[in-house]
């Protein structure tokens, strides 16, 4: 990673961009992108590229939004009651909040991975169960047959086998 850049971006402000820094192909471009929970918004006209191949890191003070923003790039807000967006948000070319996007497929194509456990509102089963799903697995004894080996892999199923019903 020697010729890697670390780009720092602030919160509602212009990335500064390494000179050297190839201006073309950026994969994320938000363009005064706005997320509110209910009337309160959590990211205030946020605009600026992520460029591919380019280390960036998003900086700033607990509760400032960003990884309120991260989600966005995958529309896990969605799954948050009152959440919504204004502005624009393109991965990959595709306005990804435009009315024909399948989320499905974002998601599959944006991974997320965070500091802490951040589960969806939903019960520890549908959790782990909700990825199988979207790849169209629904049959109920086959999601309890990989709900089951995945926790085990991960050395939870003792700790939750008895509350796999329970918000996660």
């Amino acid at each position: 990673m020697a010729d890697s850049k670390l780009t720092l971006l602030v919160p509602g402000r212009r990335s500064e961009i390494p000179a050297d820094a190839p201006e073309k192909d950026p994969v994320v471009i938000a363009e005064e992108f706005s997320i509110y929970y209910g009337s309160s918004e959590a990211v205030c006209k946020v605009s600026f590229s992520i460029t591919r191949n380019i280390v960036t890191a998003i900086i700033g003070p607990s509760g400032c939004g960003k990884s309120t923003y991260l989600r966005a790039i995958n529309r896990m807000n969605d799954l948050i009651p009152r959440c919504h967006a204004k502005g624009r948000l393109i991965f990959a070319g595709q306005d990804i909040y435009g009315p024909k996007v399948d989320v499905a497929s974002l998601r599959q194509r944006v991974g997320m991975v965070f500091q802490k456990p951040n589960p969806f509102p939903k019960s520890v089963f549908d959790n782990v169960a909700y990825g199988p799903r979207i790849l169209g697995i629904h049959h109920r004894s086959r999601l309890a047959d990989i709900v089951e080996r995945s926790l085990r892999r991960a050395a939870l199923w003792e700790e939750v086998k008895d509350r796999l019903a329970d918000n996660a």
